[in-house]
């Protein structure tokens, strides 16, 4: 989390005085008010929206980022070896695919950038990640036949990032939930506007270019490339009973522990959690896992990776996909583990 101040400050220090311009930081990192966001209507608890020890605006967002062909990255990787190499093979990457175009997010980028407003395969998407819930999201930027380019607020609600919609007059700003799916202040949520998620998959890099060997990967920030080898989260999810952030309800099982990993797929517009464990349990010798659902038979690829366990969804296509530790999904989506909590 040092590491990540000191980038961030030169976000917003460093980078506007050489431009000969300051911005206003807004946001104290502690008082909810100080972020100054409409919080009327609240469709949630608001005693579970908390400030993230950020201010608005402190991770870069990338809007229509650069990317770069695998050969690409394999030249960066080269030229940087000495100083422990780019996006190799081992790192997890927010896969999607479009209209048949395929592009990898990796996640020690979004680590640092939270949020790409991109379009892929002529759709306009959003992709979101959340260390803290390790939750991974993609969404169609198009909300009621308006394309929006959302930032990040430097608020979570459940200990979930929440992201906003930047308006001229910030009193038309709105706090959006990204496991949710939906506004949860503002006038977006006056209206009820939801976000529709899309398929996406977190594998690694390497598996990734197997299964899409034509993809496309996000460039990122030439002056970050050093810093997305340093993970900010450090030891965070080798320690199970250490949240951030308030949590209710609060996931109280052992097995599947808070912190386990699970993906939930959409199925006829409900949410279904599965857990990896269960998944993997259900692979045959070549790793695909075959589970029902819903009365819809689910298609898996598992992979057991030195550091990682991770699943793709194969089957059905286009089958709205997230993935979250448990306690995160659990504590915004409870009335969806009645078959699987014990």
């Amino acid at each position: 989390m040092v590491l990540m101040t000191i980038g961030l400050m030169v976000q917003e220090i460093i980078i506007p005085w050489e431009k000969g311009e300051f911005t206003r930081i807004v946001g104290d990192g502690k008082n909810v008010s100080s972020y100054e966001f409409t919080l009327s209507p609240c469709l949630v608890d608001q005693d579970l929206i908390a400030a993230s020890g950020n201010s608005k605006d402190t991770l870069p967002v990338l809007n229509n980022p650069a990317t770069l062909t695998p050969v690409a990255v394999g030249k960066i990787n080269d030229s940087l070896n000495d100083a422990g190499g780019f996006i190799q093979g081992p790192d997890r990457v927010i896969g999607v695919v479009i209209n048949g175009q395929a592009r990898a997010y990796p996640i020690p980028m979004m680590n640092w950038h939270g949020i790409i407003n991109d379009t892929l395969g002529g759709v306009p998407i959003c992709v979101t990640y959340d260390g803290f819930c390790d939750s991974a999201l993609v969404f169609n930027r198009r909300v009621k036949g308006q394309v929006i380019y959302f930032g990040y607020s430097g608020l979570v609600y459940n200990s979930n990032m929440l992201l906003y919609d930047p308006q001229t007059d910030v009193n038309q700003e709105s706090l959006w939930s990204q496991i949710g799916c939906y506004a949860i202040t503002g006038p977006a949520a006056a209206k009820h506007q939801q976000l529709t998620p899309l398929p996406c998959q977190v594998v690694t890099w390497a598996n990734w270019q197997s299964m899409y060997p034509q993809t496309t990967m996000l460039a990122g920030v030439l002056s970050l490339y050093s810093a997305y080898r340093e993970n900010p989260y450090g030891t965070y999810y080798h320690n199970p009973g250490d949240l951030r952030f308030p949590v209710r309800p609060l996931w109280t099982s052992q097995s599947p522990g808070l912190k386990d990993r699970l993906v939930a797929v959409e199925l006829h517009g409900q949410w279904h959690p599965l857990f990896f464990d269960d998944i993997f349990a259900k692979a045959n010798a070549g790793g695909a896992s075959h589970i029902s659902v819903a009365g819809i038979n689910l298609v898996f690829q598992c992979f057991q990776e030195p550091e990682w366990k991770t699943v793709a969804l194969l089957s059905p296509d286009q089958t709205p996909t997230a993935y979250s530790l448990t306690f995160a999904w659990y504590a915004q989506h409870p009335e969806e583990f009645g078959q699987t909590k014990h």
